[in-house]
């Protein structure tokens, strides 16, 4: 067996070593407001607000923390949309964070760089600052002047001093950029995505030519997090703007439209409420909010505008990725102390009732935190994920081959399972296994030790007792357990909603009298699969539900599948 490797961080405001953020979190004291910047406050600055120009921003005006690299070369950037093929990027607007770090500093550089990179990613060099004097608890007013043709941009802060003689870049406590637009720079290892919670307070204001009819979807109104649970309504808010010449006129459609695991899909439409003039902006609340389905996953918000004659379809679309899953973890994600890749294989070991979950328990997807330390790169980011039973030896699942991200600062990475693994009692592990001998990609663990990691191999783990790993298991309570059913001869199926046609929630119960692989499938008039609505190989009894608003109206079958025999049910859908 291999002796484990671990790398000591000091605790607290972040870690220690090269290339590393360190931060400050939200707090009363330090969540302020600052007003938008006007016109005139910056030696040389432009009319920011003039018709001749635009500017873009995702930020709320709210300095929520900051954050700050240990070392100079480093930085953070943001990821704007062009409104055109052939803009002039004036300027950047970029705010630094008052009162840390201590003593602090006050240089800085700025970049700007193409979306030529692989998938849109920063690619070639358009602009580079020299170094910069900024002030500290407000606006920075960065002339660039740079002709921007054909792509998409990033404008990136690169710190110039090390940590704590640097300024803090400022973070709002909120998130509403779309996805893939807030990144990372490193000097060594080049640039990631960014997924933590809070857009940066950097901006691009823009002199173009603008099209007759162009409108623009910017960013989600509303808080959105990166993680949230099954069967909840969720409300989804964008902001909208038009910045075409012409009226936008009241009436345009804004579309959603939402994708996730099991081919679901769900769709809605809002109309403008006014006539919108260049410039204007319009919040879009979709109403009814969208209830989530009781199905761990991934799943991706889209919202566009459809305006008649839209001439820049470009910046009509906004993304998000959302993680659903009720998650359980015995690590403090929040207080990362060991960078390890002792292993080859390292495992956690869950047990359901030291988080008061029901029996029988459904384990339906897992993920976990790696970390990438340029001075220790990983020979290898493949690894699987595995599952075992109680006795840490019987394996019940085993994943792909993954890949984490080198170079991604704290990649988590997460993997649903095809079906849903049912526990009646008792514990189960569950385990990352490198592909390479040395144990990379290596993990991240905390330092508290509450006995529930190892590593070595099954049936020979040995306690990892310096802390807890960061892996997390998504999983539900009192899977099929149905109230009121009894000893059943054959699959039983029923839909509970009355009157049937339904337009909202259908609520499905079903039963099968042993223990076997069960589908609950949704099927149009011709046949074809509509939906897997549920699935589980160890299934006996339960109660599912279908959000009928993301279907067409129509005659569909739901069918209860088993090896050992079927039941069938119209369902009538109308909107």
């Amino acid at each position: 067996m291999r002796k484990i490797a671990v790398l000591c961080l000091i605790v607290g405001i972040g870690l220690t070593f090269a290339g590393t953020e360190r931060w400050i979190g939200s707090s009363p004291f330090h969540h302020y407001t600052i007003t938008n910047p006007e016109p005139g406050i910056f030696p040389n600055a432009p009319e920011v607000f003039n018709p001749a120009m635009d500017t873009f921003k995702y930020d709320d005006n709210m300095p929520g923390n900051a954050w700050a690299w240990n070392q100079g070369g480093n930085g953070w950037g943001v990821k704007f949309i062009s409104p055109s093929d052939n803009i002039t990027l004036a300027g950047a607007l970029m705010h630094f964070y008052s009162g840390w770090p201590v003593p602090g500093g006050t240089t800085a550089m700025v970049k700007v760089f193409a979306d030529d990179g692989p998938n849109g990613s920063p690619g070639s060099e358009i602009w580079a600052s020299e170094t910069l004097t900024i002030v500290r608890g407000q606006w920075n007013w960065i002339p660039i002047d740079e002709a921007v043709i054909g792509s998409n941009y990033y404008i990136f802060y690169v710190q110039v001093d090390s940590y704590p003689m640097c300024p803090g870049k400022s973070i709002d406590a909120f998130n509403n950029a779309p996805s893939h637009r807030m990144w990372t720079y490193s000097g060594t290892d080049g640039f990631a995505e960014d997924a933590r919670r809070g857009d940066w307070l950097i901006r691009a204001v823009v002199d173009w030519t603008p099209q007759e009819h162009n409108a623009s979807a910017l960013y989600f109104a509303s808080n959105m997090p990166q993680d949230t649970v099954p069967n909840i309504n969720f409300y989804v808010r964008a902001m909208i703007k038009n910045l075409g010449t012409a009226d936008l006129p009241a009436g345009t459609p804004v579309r959603l439209h939402i994708t996730g695991p099991q081919s679901y899909t769900y769709d809605d439409t809002m109309l403008t409420s006014a006539t919108l003039p260049q410039g204007q902006r319009q919040q879009m609340n979709f109403s009814p909010a969208w209830r989530i389905p009781n199905t761990s996953g991934n799943y991706q918000i889209q919202v566009w505008t459809e305006a008649a004659d839209e001439q820049w379809p470009a910046d009509d679309t906004i993304l998000y990725d959302l993680s659903v899953a009720k998650w359980i973890e015995y690590a403090n994600f929040n207080a990362m102390n060991w960078l390890t890749w002792g292993g080859p294989e390292r495992a956690v070991k869950f047990n359901p009732a030291d988080f008061s979950i029901p029996y029988p328990v459904g384990l339906s997807r897992t993920r976990h935190q790696f970390y990438w330390h340029p001075q220790y790169p990983w020979p290898d980011s493949s690894f699987l994920f595995k599952v075992y039973a109680g006795d840490g030896q019987t394996l019940l699942y085993q994943s792909d081959t993954i890949e984490a991200n080198p170079g991604t600062p704290g990649p988590v990475v997460a993997v649903d399972f095809d079906s849903m693994l049912v526990f009646d009692s008792g514990e189960f592990y569950i385990s990352v296994d490198p592909i390479s001998a040395s144990g990379h990609p290596s993990s991240c663990g905390d330092d508290t030790s509450d006995g529930k990691s190892f590593q070595g191999a099954p049936g020979s783990w040995v306690p990892w007792t310096m802390g807890e790993y960061f892996t997390s298991a998504s999983v539900q309570g009192n899977v099929g357990i149905a109230e009121g059913w009894f000893q059943v001869s054959e699959p039983t199926l029923r839909i509970t909603n009355y009157p049937n046609p339904v337009s909202g929630i259908v609520t499905i119960k079903w039963q099968v009298p042993k223990r076997e692989h069960v589908n609950v499938n949704l099927y149009d008039a011709t046949g074809r699969l509509a939906r897997n609505v549920f699935s589980s190989k160890n299934g006996i009894a339960g109660t599912v539900t279908l959000d009928a608003r993301s279907f067409p109206a129509g005659i569909y079958l739901v069918r209860l599948e088993t090896p050992n025999g079927a039941a069938t049910r119209k369902l009538i859908l109308e909107h």
